[in-house]
């Protein structure tokens, strides 16, 4: 062999063995981050709620602190060695001419059936694991709703993440599916939730009352922030009936789901009270409904 092969082999032996550290180390800065990450959650559940475990919250934070561990060590055995076979195969590129043609094609086409046809879900599912845990697109404890799924990531594993449903169930994703998912992420940049409840009122309602019963509604409950004043808006006129939005400031997830509840509550009680409407009166006429005819509108 000339000296020319000799200096390309070691080149390619530093580079690999220089891109092995520097895995290692980026493998160890992001398992610091994740724990640290995890570690300053003080709720781990999308709602509020007693919990049949004894401590919910330290055993979600212990069982977080695992999976963090288990996905080093699984990311740490997948890409340490697969660094250390590129390399030898970047390696022995100037001995293929010493081989014989059949050993090398043969060697080619059965690494192609394993990696293309056996280990392809798995192996898709792993880099896809890979790309969700160093792009933080999402972290064990982050709120999140995905296929109208709202709860917590309770685990990242190297083929699937599991969010646990805030009714307590569990939704498993694979983690290819996770990379094309349209996800509504309540805790990435941080936890306030600008909480809008919708609601109906007749044409024939005082459209003022209604607006003060619904701008009071969330200062009713102990999980509003006065960030701001709530606002209201009306979105839409149907044909029988105005719908209306309230919003109001909660401070984190689980609190939003509360001051929604609080706000609705309210908002039930108060209409009632005053006698408004939230539907129109049907009248049956043969069998078929007639809407009542909202005041100002005609009808042919």
């Amino acid at each position: 062999m000339t000296t020319a092969v000799w200096i390309y082999v070691g080149c390619v032996v530093l580079l690999g063995s220089a891109l092995v550290t520097r895995t290692w180390f980026w493998l160890r800065a992001s398992q610091r981050w994740r724990r640290q990450h995890l570690e300053g959650r003080k709720k781990f559940d999308p709602v509020n709620t007693q919990s049949p475990l004894g401590d919910p919250t330290r055993l979600t934070t212990e069982f977080g602190l695992q999976s963090i561990a288990r996905q080093f060590t699984v990311h740490q055995l997948l890409l340490i060695p697969l660094i250390v076979v590129l390399t030898l195969l970047a390696a022995g590129i100037p001995f293929l001419g010493d081989m014989p043609a059949t050993f090398v094609s043969l060697l080619a086409a059965g690494v192609t059936v394993v990696l293309g046809v056996a280990a392809r879900p798995f192996i898709e599912n792993a880099i896809a694991g890979l790309i969700i845990a160093f792009s933080r697109l999402v972290s064990i404890g982050d709120t999140v709703e995905l296929d109208g799924h709202y709860g917590t990531v309770e685990d990242i594993t190297a083929t699937h993440t599991t969010i646990k449903i805030w009714d307590w169930r569990r939704y498993l994703v694979p983690n290819t599916r996770m990379l094309d998912a349209n996800l509504v992420h309540y805790s990435l940049n941080d936890t306030y939730v600008w909480v809008h409840v919708e609601f109906n009122v007749t044409y024939s309602a005082d459209i003022d009352e209604v607006r003060r019963i619904a701008l009071a509604a969330p200062k009713v409950s102990k999980h509003y922030r006065d960030y701001e004043e709530p606002r209201f808006w009306i979105m839409r006129l149907d044909e029988d009936r105005v719908v209306c939005w309230v919003a109001a400031w909660a401070d984190t997830p689980p609190e939003s789901w509360l001051l929604g509840h609080d706000t609705r509550t309210e908002l039930v009680r108060q209409l009632r009270r005053h006698g408004i409407d939230t539907h129109a009166h049907r009248l049956i006429l043969g069998g078929s409904p007639m809407p009542e005819v909202a005041p100002g509108s005609s009808q042919a």
